[in-house]
C-alpha cells in the first residue's frame, strides 16, 4: 500500500504540474494579445513616418498636420469644459454653495454635454431662462 500511495502521489503532484503549466500558457497568451497602456502609447505617439525609410518634408508636413489636429483637438476641448463651467457658474448663483459645486464639477468634467443638454435643452428650451453672465467675472464663486 505504500507504494501504492506514493505512486498516487507523485501521478497528482506531476497532473498538477501539468494542469499549471497549461495555466501558466494560456495567461501568457492571454497577456500577450491584451495592449497595454505602453502599447497604446506607443501606437499613438509614434509618427506615420517612422520606419528605416528616410524621412522627406511631405512625411514632416504630414506629422505636423496630425500633431496640430490632435492638440487642437484637446484646446477645443478643454475650451468647451471652461466654457462649461463659467455658465454653470453664472446660472447657479442664486442656489446654495453644494448645489454650484457639484454643478460646476458635472459642468467641467462634461462640457459639452452640459452645455447641450443641462443648459440649452433643460433650462432654454424647457424654463424658457436664459442665464445672465457677468461682464466683470469669467469664474464668479463667491463663498
Amino acid at each position: 500500500m505504500n507504494k501504492n500511495s506514493k505512486k498516487d502521489r507523485s501521478i497528482k503532484k506531476s497532473s498538477k504540474k501539468q494542469s499549471s503549466k497549461k495555466q501558466s500558457s494560456k495567461k501568457e497568451k492571454f497577456y500577450e494579445s491584451v495592449a497595454l497602456p505602453s502599447d497604446i502609447l506607443d501606437i499613438l505617439s509614434k509618427s506615420p513616418s517612422a520606419g528605416n525609410n528616410p524621412v522627406t518634408w511631405q512625411d514632416q508636413l504630414q506629422d505636423f498636420g496630425i500633431l496640430f489636429i490632435k492638440y487642437l483637438f484637446l484646446v477645443t476641448i478643454l475650451t468647451l469644459n471652461f466654457l462649461g463651467l463659467s455658465v454653470s457658474l453664472n446660472c447657479n448663483a442664486d442656489q446654495e454653495m453644494s448645489h454650484r459645486i457639484m454643478s460646476a464639477i458635472f459642468a467641467f468634467f462634461f462640457g459639452f454635454v452640459y452645455l447641450i443638454i443641462n443648459y440649452y435643452t433643460f433650462k432654454v428650451l424647457s424654463q424658457g431662462k436664459i442665464c445672465k453672465m457677468d461682464r466683470e467675472k469669467l469664474f464668479p464663486f463667491k463663498a
